[in-house]
């Protein structure tokens, strides 16, 4: 896997105040900029920045090294951390997102085929190449092996900076970077009929995806974020069918699916589960057995 190391003007960067054990997950964006030579000049002039861009053929280029701390996530919260240019590592890819007619002038849409609308959102978003998908899933992986990244830590700039930011959007193959090259994580889905657990209430849900990462500093939920915008997050990564911000009972289903495959999931990246995300779900079940007895057996249950 080749990377093209960019070393014509200075990158804006800041030294980590320890060391790379600091990393503790990757930020995947899209640019809208059509390649790595005018998303050079845009960070220069906004004084942004993220480690590594990944063009509309495949070719992966290096801004900044990760032993270093670029400036791609701005306000974010992961997981109990927030701000998290300090710990996690900034991946660009080349392409617009989704079309934007006002600016059809400026934009060579021409390029990156026709966008498509979604259910639930009024946005027409563009498809990544298969050149663009498959070094994006590799440099994932050689990433997450270098510095020890669980799979629950690759994350999207929509998942972290919630009501901000859209990128990378419903488009990635999410699913196919992880079965592929290992990329990540997708859950396994099983059918789920949601009577069995009629007993859990929508903030419940809230409290699953909370746990799993979403919206969450250290003492809980971060920046004032509602529920609407973070099931709008969680829905463009991993439920594009439907992009709305309802917590629909489709949306409910695959909640259960991400927390009880995740909770089983030994990730190879680690050798191991993930065991501060299933203590902190077996502490939501034992503080609400009554609701959550049901769940709490299908999590038990569980087998890939």
């Amino acid at each position: 896997m080749a990377i093209n190391l960019i070393t014509g003007k200075k990158a804006v960067f800041l030294d980590r105040e320890e060391d790379e054990q600091d990393i503790k997950g990757i930020v995947l964006h899209y640019s809208v900029c059509p390649d790595a030579d005018v998303i050079e000049e845009v960070f220069y002039s906004r004084a942004v920045s993220s480690h590594y861009d990944i063009d509309f053929d495949g070719e992966i280029f290096e801004f900044v090294d990760p032993k270093y701390i670029a400036f791609h996530a701005g306000k974010s919260a992961w997981n109990g951390d927030t701000y998290l240019n300090k710990c996690f590592i900034g991946i660009e890819q080349d392409m617009w997102g989704y079309y934007k007619k006002v600016r059809e002038k400026e934009y060579d849409y021409e390029k990156f085929g026709q966008p498509v609308q979604l259910p639930g959102d009024d946005r027409k978003w563009f498809k990544f190449s298969d050149k663009q998908v498959e070094s994006t899933g590799r440099l994932i992986f050689a990433l997450q092996q270098k510095y020890k990244i669980p799979g629950r830590f690759v994350v999207t700039h929509s998942d972290v900076a919630i009501g901000r930011k859209s990128d990378s959007g419903p488009m990635f193959p999410y699913k196919e970077i992880f079965e592929k090259y290992g990329a990540g994580y997708c859950p396994k889905c099983k059918e789920i009929n949601l009577d069995k657990f009629s007993k859990l209430t929508d903030s419940d849900y809230m409290k699953l995806l909370e746990i799993y990462g979403y919206g969450r500093d250290e003492n809980g939920r971060a920046f004032d974020l509602t529920d609407n915008q973070i099931v709008k997050a969680f829905k463009l990564h991993f439920y594009p069918g439907d992009l709305s911000e309802d917590l629909s009972d489709n949306t409910k289903k695959m909640i259960l699916n991400l927390v009880a495959s995740y909770y089983n999931y030994k990730d190879k990246i680690i050798d191991s589960l993930d065991y501060k995300f299933r203590n902190d779900i077996d502490s939501f079940l034992s503080e609400n057995k009554e609701r959550t007895k049901e769940f709490s057996e299908f999590i038990a249950e569980w087998n890939d």
